[in-house]
């Protein structure tokens, strides 16, 4: 079965909606979650809460918005996001969606509530000694997240929707040393659905290990200009900052995207297909309806490298004379909605990886993302990854430590000349305009051409 907080929330919520005004949207969130650190077999900490409240949009001459965590105190929220939105003289008009009713749950195998602290606990201790799988291996750290999230969203044009949806996530980090030298390797493993989104979890932990013991014996990374090939991870993580926030359509409209002049023109190589997908099941960016009430759907973002949507909520849709993509997403009910990417990932290839390397006399193989920042505005980019190798004469050679990759976001795009058949998507936070919601990026391999230089 899906939501049901009962008849009492959707009278309230209707009394709401009674109020004179352009447009009203009220959406109930309900939160529970655990959180778990583990710190060398040790629980250091276990958290647990339930968070629930109310936010109210009311559109007139602007938006007025307010939130609240008291049932009692409703009212005056509403009366408050009333008299904000009688303020200001911006014309806002936006998009038309079909009117939903709809009561949608993500089933798990394992549902979360059906788990004990214990299991919990367990399997921590499993994953914490997968990765004490090598003797270099001198400290651990664990870090274990669950959400179970219900919802329902209301609006004056007659929408009623509920659904409910788990997701959880593990993040490893271990530490090795050897000849007085320190390493260490992480790994992410998440998802939506139950506790089966954990079943890996050892082996997530031991790859962690694994990269850290890569990295003891790694050389430092070269500097210059490379053929580079990145793996799903890396590639999924330029396409998401590099690409997918430029083409979040409040960033269009305020001018702060390199591709807001752009729209129908080739940006990038036509071996280049990029998607934002919330319907992924089991992926961390997976979600039924946005926060507008918008049916979830894939929208195409670079078809060949033609640039062919933007990122939309019902206002920005409206504002550049195009449609609602259902990507108008908040953190909570104590945020208003922004467009947000999902799960934003390239489309696969026809190469197998061996076959986009043969040809590569002298080039960097580079693996997971440490962290970067982007300009969307400028159009530039630089990332660190978490490992790399050196290519020669199409074979993977010694390991490197401490890349940094660098460039334009338009040059990268068009000078990408492989992609090859390997498709993986990881799952994340991203964070915006104050807030933070999950996602996912990913895609196959890439072979591009890009600057290159150590970090440390």
């Amino acid at each position: 079965m899906g939501l049901n907080p009962g008849g009492f929330m959707e009278d309230i919520m209707e009394d709401i909606l009674s109020l004179k005004a352009r447009f009203i949207d009220v959406c109930y969130h309900k939160v529970k979650s655990t959180t778990i650190s583990m710190k060398d077999g040790k629980a250091s900490e276990i958290t647990s809460g339930l968070n629930s409240g109310v936010g109210i949009r009311i559109l007139n001459k602007s938006w007025g918005f307010a939130y609240t965590n008291d049932m009692g105190k409703l009212k005056d929220a509403a009366l408050k996001a009333l008299k904000g939105s009688e303020v200001g003289n911006r014309k806002i008009s936006i998009g038309e969606v079909d009117t939903i009713q709809d009561n949608v749950e993500l089933r798990a195998n394992r549902d979360f509530s059906k788990v004990t602290l214990d299991d919990r606990l367990e399997l921590l201790k499993e994953a914490e000694e997968a990765a004490r799988c090598a003797e270099e291996v001198v400290s651990t750290s664990l870090s274990y997240g669950e959400a179970q999230v219900e919802s329902l969203y209301m609006n004056s044009e007659a929408a009623n929707i509920k659904s409910k949806l788990s997701r959880g996530v593990l993040y490893s980090q271990v530490f090795v040393k050897s000849d007085g030298k320190l390493q260490v390797g992480m790994e992410r493993l998440g998802g939506t659905g139950g506790f089966e989104i954990f079943n890996e979890a050892g082996v997530s932990s031991r790859q962690a290990t694994e990269k850290a013991l890569r990295l003891l014996n790694a050389k430092a990374a070269p500097s210059g200009s490379f053929i580079v090939v990145l793996d799903p991870h890396l590639t999924g993580v330029f396409i998401h900052e590099a690409l997918g926030h430029a083409v979040e359509a409040d960033h269009v409209i305020q001018g702060e995207s390199i591709v807001s002049d752009k729209l129908g023109k080739v940006i990038g190589s036509e071996l280049v297909t990029v998607y934002d997908d919330p319907t992924l099941e089991g992926s961390f960016g997976f979600y039924f309806y946005d926060n507008e009430g918008v049916r979830a759907e894939k929208t195409i973002l670079l078809g060949n490298g033609v640039l062919k949507n933007f990122i939309h909520s019902r206002e920005t849709a409206s504002a550049l004379d195009s449609i609602p993509t259902g990507n108008a997403r908040a953190q909570g009910y104590n945020h208003p909605p922004v467009p947000r990417m999902s799960n934003t990932y390239m489309k696969s290839g026809d190469l197998s990886f061996d076959e986009m390397i043969s040809d590569i006399k002298s080039g960097v193989y580079l693996l997971g993302s440490k962290g970067g920042e982007v300009d969307p505005a400028r159009g530039v980019f630089q990332f660190s990854a978490e490992e790399g190798f050196i290519i020669k004469n199409g074979e993977i050679m010694e390991s490197v430590r401490d890349v940094a990759l660098s460039g334009e976001t338009l040059k990268i795009l068009k000078s990408i000349d492989a992609v090859d058949k390997q498709f993986d998507i990881s799952g994340g936070y991203c964070g915006k305009a104050g807030q933070v919601v999950p996602v996912g990026d990913g895609g196959p391999s890439i072979r591009t051409y890009s600057s290159v230089g150590g970090t440390a």
